[in-house]
């Protein structure tokens, strides 16, 4: 599985990342529509997390990297977007990842699948 889309680093100290890469998401949901998109974690540091978006189907505009990923071993997790804390909490709990792949739904569903 190919993974294309617009990629940028960012903070995870205090888990930041949540608010910096929902601004990510709310910039790309303007120009795309949030239903038309996933987003991908990886390369986590210490202190950072590259993360980048694109569509689901088609190759966003300015996009900088194409990750190649595993096409099978996936864990699925469906939740709500308001429990994403908690969801990653009980997540990382068994470890570290790899990769990680999220979609949201204007109606506030989630969906993150992962791969350690």
């Amino acid at each position: 599985m190919e993974f294309t889309g617009i990629s940028r680093t960012f903070s995870t100290v205090g888990e930041q990342q949540y608010q910096t890469i929902g601004a990510f998401w709310d910039e790309m949901s303007d120009k795309y529509g949030m239903e038309n998109l996933r987003g991908l974690g990886h390369n986590w540091t210490d202190t950072t997390i590259e993360y980048a978006i694109g569509l689901k189907e088609g190759v966003t505009d300015g996009a900088n990297c194409c990750v190649e990923l595993p096409d099978n071993d996936w864990v699925t997790v469906h939740g709500r977007t308001s429990e994403l804390s908690r969801i990653y909490d009980d997540i990382y709990r068994d470890g570290a990842l790899k990769y990680e792949i999220e979609t949201f739904d204007d109606d506030g569903s989630c969906v993150i699948m992962y791969l350690r």
